[in-house]
């Protein structure tokens, strides 16, 4: 997956060290860790609680399972009756920001400082506001409440700065940045937020020396400031200069769908707007940058706050939607993901990307419909990307609509113009789609393919080889190519489960009977493999546990053809029986 990491290509080191710091007082809900992300609860599920303790537990419950809304809602139940509870109104504050709900944390913002005046959060909480408001001075005073520590450090010069700028004066904007200037760190943030502000005052000398900067600090350029200096480049009459520096990054950055929008933008010479033009959109830049400058697998619910506090100031930021839809992805909250890349206008380079997104969301809280139509005018808007042919094709295919995700696989090939080492997944999937399909001399050519482009790839050597073994062929070299998959992944219950039928295939029980249960003690949930147990434990003998197997697999939900001839085999065991369980 493309992930949206504008200023990632330098060290981030310190600024997820001050964040740490920041979060232990500030960010963390009441001082715990943030939880490990897991499927989101409906809401539904927790309605039946009633009470304060009912509602705080409930409101716990929710947020460890990534359900920021019902804990928002169930925490602010519990206010209702405890409203002096500093600890639960800075949970319910940081939440309801989380969520995205900005008015409603207001006057939660406003308690939190009354309980605590120190309170970085709130007071951060409470500049956006005023500075969305336009009410700069109000603005500017909760800067100064806010202790330079952690990431605070790097974040309340530039917000002061940005502050300074919207009242007019370029110079104390500038003045009010320096300190940042002075750590390694932040060095980067200092010439971009530098070269931004020169650009709207046309201080062209200035812009021109910070962005050669911040670009000497990041060889090659991060993706907000490649794109802040071609834009400022285009402006002052430069085409080809700013032609020059996308398509070096280009170079470097093949994987970035969007990035071909804007080259085709700058190739058009049209002059763009200004990335950042006023304070708000410039304190929206440093909470995005911040944001996104955190470790993704660490920083979700930190990223969000920052980001959704961006669109508070900046509403039509395509750029920071797609970061939120990303982070609501990683917690599987799809629906939001969804809403959030539905913002971004059609007309954005991030468009692309944004509906590639939503459509995979769709599929995986069912709306299979809605998400094969955009696909399909995906594929058929862009005859040069096969993305969308793939995304498609992905579609179809875990829909069991085998063929007409082969279709699709076709057309991504055929737009593919120099087959790489990462396609391997596109010709397994091929593959899978053809075999089932019983297609299976251009199955197994792209089998090999996908093992020519990427020869440790356990997927492929597993099904390949369980592919051979079911056949009767190349038997030899089909137990090569499991074992050495059962080597990469060796806690995969379905690729041991493959080299125990694979023996069993081969007569070899023993050593069918010890992988199939390892396979077992690893995916115990799994009918197929319990089915195939089951028949390894006839063949030596242990009827009784096959029988129980057998019964397993029955209630773990076989599917309906492959239950059948389980209820077959509780009836009669294996003598009679001619086909077994593939």
């Amino acid at each position: 997956m493309t992930m949206i990491y504008p200023f990632r290509s330098w060290s981030t080191s310190a600024i997820c060290f001050c964040v740490a710091l920041s979060m232990g007082g500030a960010l963390v809900v009441g001082g715990e860790s943030p939880p490990d992300p897991a499927p989101p609860k409906p809401y539904s599920e927790f309605q039946s609680y009633s009470g304060v303790s009912g509602n705080y537990l409930a409101g716990r419950f929710a947020h460890h399972q990534r359900d920021v809304t019902s804990a928002a809602d169930f925490y602010l139940e519990v206010l209702k009756k405890d409203v002096e509870n500093r600890v639960l109104v800075q949970r319910a504050l940081i939440l309801t920001v989380q969520d995205g709900r900005i008015d409603q944390a207001i006057p939660l913002a406003r308690k939190l400082v009354e309980l605590d005046p120190s309170s970085e959060i709130s007071h951060l909480i409470l500049m956006v506001v005023a500075a969305a408001d336009g009410r700069l001075d109000d603005a500017l005073v909760r800067v100064k409440s806010i202790d330079r520590n952690g990431i605070y450090e790097l974040m309340a010069p530039i917000l002061e700065g940005w502050l300074k700028l919207g009242r007019g004066d370029f110079d104390a904007a500038l003045a009010a940045i320096e300190p940042i200037a002075t750590k390694p760190a932040f060095k980067m943030y200092h010439a971009y937020h530098s070269a931004l502000m020169a650009s709207v005052f046309d201080r062209n000398d200035i812009a021109e020396n910070n962005f050669r900067l911040a670009m000497t600090i990041a060889p090659g350029g991060t993706l907000r400031v490649v794109n802040a200096y071609s834009t400022f480049l285009m402006r002052v009459g430069r085409h080809d200069e700013a032609v020059a520096l996308y398509e070096g990054f280009r170079k470097h950055n093949s994987d970035l769908p969007w990035l071909d929008s804007i080259h085709k933008t700058i190739k058009e010479k049209i002059r763009p707007d200004l990335v950042v033009s006023n304070a708000q959109a410039g304190i929206a830049e440093i909470l995005f940058g911040a944001a996104s400058a955190l470790p993704h697998e660490s920083a979700g619910d930190t990223g969000l706050l920052y980001a959704y506090l961006a669109l508070h100031l900046r509403p039509n930021f395509p750029v920071v939607e797609l970061f939120v839809g990303e982070i609501l992805d990683s917690f599987e909250r799809y629906e939001a993901a969804i809403k959030a890349y539905s913002g971004i206008s059609k007309e954005s380079p991030y468009s692309w990307l944004a509906r590639l997104r939503a459509a995979s969301d769709l599929a995986s809280v069912e709306r299979v419909d809605e998400s094969i139509l955009i696909l399909g005018e995906m594929v058929d808007e862009n005859s040069q990307r096969s993305d969308a042919a793939i995304a498609l094709g992905d579609v179809l295919r875990r829909n069991e609509r085998f063929e007409e995700a082969a279709a699709y696989y076709d057309i991504a090939i055929s737009r593919t113009e120099a087959i790489e080492a990462r396609h391997w997944s596109l010709f397994y999937s091929r593959g899978v789609t053809l075999e089932r399909t019983d297609q299976w001399p251009r199955a197994e050519e792209d089998f090999l393919k996908a093992l020519e482009l990427k020869p440790d790839q356990p997927l492929v050597l597993n099904y390949l080889g369980y592919s051979w073994v079911e056949q009767g062929i190349n038997l030899k070299h089909a137990m090569e190519l499991i074992e050495r998959a059962v080597v990469l992944r060796p806690t995969d219950g379905y690729i041991i489960d493959s080299l125990g039928w694979a023996f069993y295939r081969l007569g070899d029980f023993t050593n069918a009977v010890k992988h199939l249960e390892r396979a077992v003690e690893l995916r115990a949930a799994d009918p197929i493999i319990t089915d195939h147990l089951g028949d390894v434990y006839w063949r030596v003998g242990r009827e009784l546990e096959a029988r129980f197997q057998w019964e397993r697999a029955l209630v773990l939900g076989a599917e309906e053809d492959a239950a059948a001839l389980i209820r077959q085999k509780l009836k009669e065991g294996l003598v009679n029986i001619k086909k077994e369980t593939p």
